[in-house]
Formats: C-alpha cells, structure tokens, sequence
C-alpha cells in the first residue's frame, strides 16, 4: 500500500500503538487472557514500570517471558480482542488521501499483531517487536532490539529511509516515554494523551478520546471537517458548561456552609490529585476524561492551575463573605466569566489594548452579567461598581488568577455595599 497515484507525498505519519491506536494495552489483554496468575504478575511489572524501577525494554522482555509455551494463535487472539482508538481508520484514510505515508511502531507489540492491526486501518508499514518461537510456540525470549526505545528509533528511520525521507518528513504520534527517541527526532510530534516525559517534548499535546482530533495539527484537516476552531469551539463549550456548574454552590451553602465548602475542598483536591496522575499518564477513571476532553491543545504543559484557583475562589468566598455577597461573587464567575469567553469568541472583534487576547465584546458582557446579578443584592450604583471590577479583572492579563480573585473582589464589593 501506498499513496495513490497522482498525489505527491508529503510525508510519514508514524503511530505508536498501544495507547494511540489501540485503546488498551495489548499487554495487559494478553496477560488477562492467559490466566489470572500472570495477569497480577503483569499489574506488578506496570507498576515497577510507572515507579521507575524497571525500564521499559525490562518490562517488555519480562512480561513475554510470562507467555513462555503459549502460541503465536494466542497472541493473535488477544490482538482481536482489544479494540481500536475511536476515529483510528477514518484518521489513517484520511491522511493517505492527502498524500501521507502511514506507519505504526511499536516496542512492545508483536510484529504479527502490528501487522494485523495495520492492515485494518489502511496503514502502509508496520514495525513490533521480534517474539523468538519454535513450531509456533513461545519460548519466552525476544529477537534483537526492537523492543528497546532506540529499537523503536531505528525501526522509524528505516521505514524512513525506504521512501526516500528523513527525519524531517516525519510526524509521529505517541504518549509513552518509550517514545521519547523518536519525538526528539522527529520534524512534528503530537503527544496523545502523553505521559510526563512526552508532555515536555511534544511539539503539540491533546487530551481526547477520538483520534479524528489529531487532524486539527494537519492543514488538510479542514478538508474532513477538522479544524482549531472546530476543536476550540467545542472545548470551550465544555469547559464553560463545567464553569457554569458552580451556580449550584449558593444554594447548597444555604442549606449547610460546611457541607458547601467541604464538597468544593474535595472536588478541588481530587482535581489537583488527578493533575499529579496525568503528568505520570495515569487517568483517574471519569474525572481525567472529563479534565482531558475540556483541554485545549494548547494548554501549559505542566500543571493546569485554572480549575485549581476556581475552586479555591469558590472556597474562599463562600468562607469569608455572608450568603447575599458570596452568592453574587460567584454568580459573576459562573455566568459572568463563561459568557465573556463565549461571547468573545463568537463575536469579538476588537482586542483591548492592554490585553489582546481579550475582546472589548467580553468585557462588556461580564459588566452587564455583572451589573444585573448584583442588583439583586445592591442599589444601581453599587450594582455599576460591582460590574466594573468585574469588568476590570476579567480583562487584566492575569491568565488563571483571575479565577480567584474575581469572585472574591466582586463578592467583596458587594459585601461593602450591604455594609454601608
């Protein structure tokens, strides 16, 4: 297979399997599907993996060492059973029909599965690792160095170099630190869903579930319907559903301030929690998925302090101000901050000077949100005062501070208003 006649090349994509194309850890399924006993052998050799104890050319060998007298039917067997990443054929086909070469490379896949799994998404080339049998069946052992990351790097610049390209024709995707080699060699890496070491690399980094998404980093993705902006859009709707979500903390903090601040307290460390878990590349079942698909790819890489100060503006509001003034400060950043962002984007044309990457349009919009909350708790005067800070802050270059300091600064001019 290659690309069709006519079109000019552009390119290798190369797809690390397990974790991008697959959407488990073929491993992990090999070793379910021989017995339990070699399944909680495999979970210890992972977490000796993830601790940095062993490596991952250890981990790799030890656990085929595990199938020892099993078949390479067996091994196949459990290639059919894990399923693939959503969007995975879509995403290969669209990429040959714009001219790209696709490959997958892994080091800690067979060779016969890679090839299984690329003749089922389109894929052009194939590179896994080399399992030693006799008649068939496993001796334990493996072949060569593929399953070694400078295996993998290898591996990649042959593929390369039997199309006539380099490094600097390559893009690869990945999300494990097996995969560190070829990011740094490669011309563009797109880390999916990454692990800490490929966070920091990677040209790019997205956190979603669907590969189609990794389209947005290709001019042609507009060509299949996939864009920043799409992506942006629909992030952002999440995101501001999510920060919508706190309008319901004044009315839990009437019925019981405490149970109010201890639910925000836990939801905050649990998130912070989760935050330490992704940059290791481990999800915290439901609550990373929700974190990773509100993402934007262009987020920090490191640690992600919006979601952080929201909850500790929510906390600390709700501790220092009486219910009148908390419920209108938090009003403010539930609706207020997500319908300057909203609105902004859809409509904003004019960038303020001291800060373009707000719009006059934004601004706008939280004063007013601001202005008729706060009537409902303020004479009009001060009401036009509480939407000015809010206004205020919420165009100040502060990135995520502006998440703390919002509902506290307007809750506190609200609070002084009803004090004199």
């Amino acid at each position: 297979m290659g690309v069709s006649v006519g079109t000019r090349r552009k390119g290798l994509v190369a797809f690390d399997v397990d974790g991008v194309l697959l959407r488990g850890l073929f491993l992990s399924r090999l070793a379910w599907m021989t017995s339990a006993w070699v399944w909680i052998r495999h979970l210890w050799l992972g977490f000796r993996l993830k601790t940095g104890i062993i490596t991952v050319r250890q981990a790799v060998e030890r656990a085929y060492r595990f199938q020892r007298g099993a078949s390479i039917d067996h091994v196949l067997r459990a290639a059919e059973s894990v399923r693939l990443t959503r969007g995975a054929p879509e995403v290969c086909g669209a990429l040959k029909k714009a001219g790209y070469d696709v490959v997958l490379v892994s080091a800690g896949v067979p060779q016969q599965v890679v090839e299984h799994i690329a003749s089922k998404v389109g894929a052009d080339g194939a590179y896994g690792v080399v399992l030693e049998e006799n008649d068939g069946v496993l001796t334990g052992r493996m072949v060569g160095e593929r399953h070694s990351s400078h295996g993998k790097r290898a591996g990649l610049e042959g593929l390369l170099r039997q199309r006539g390209l380099s490094w600097t024709d390559a893009t690869v995707i990945v999300d494990d630190d097996s995969n560190v080699d070829i990011v740094e060699a490669a011309w563009r890496s797109i880390g999916l869903n990454p692990e800490w070491k490929v966070l920091r690399k990677a040209s790019f980094v997205l956190h979603t579930r669907d590969l189609r998404e990794i389209l947005e980093f290709f001019p042609e993705g507009a060509r299949f319907g996939i864009t920043p902006q799409h992506i942006a859009v629909r992030h952002e709707l999440l995101r501001k559903v999510i920060h919508a979500g706190a309008v319901l903390v004044p009315g839990i903090a009437s019925w019981s301030e405490r149970f109010a601040l201890w639910l925000v307290g836990v939801i905050t460390v649990v998130y912070l929690g989760s935050e330490f878990l992704r940059l290791k590349g481990v999800a915290l079942p439901g609550f990373s998925n929700l974190t990773w698909r509100a993402m934007r790819a262009s987020e920090p890489r490191g640690l992600l302090w919006g979601p952080l100060l929201f909850g500790a503006g929510i906390w600390l509001t709700v501790a220092l101000f009486d219910p009148p003034s908390s419920t209108a400060g938090i009003l403010i950043l539930a609706i207020g901050d997500s319908a300057a962002s909203l609105t902004g984007k859809a409509f904003g044309t004019t960038s303020l000077p001291h800060n373009p990457g707000k719009t006059l349009v934004g601004s706008l919009t939280v004063f007013a949100v601001g202005v008729i909350i706060a009537m409902f708790y303020v004479p009009l005067p001060w009401a036009l005062a509480v939407g000015a800070v809010a206004s205020v802050l919420e165009s100040l270059p502060l990135g995520a501070a502006d998440n703390l300091l919002l509902p506290v600064a307007t809750a506190g001019t609200v609070a002084l208003a009803l004090g004199l």
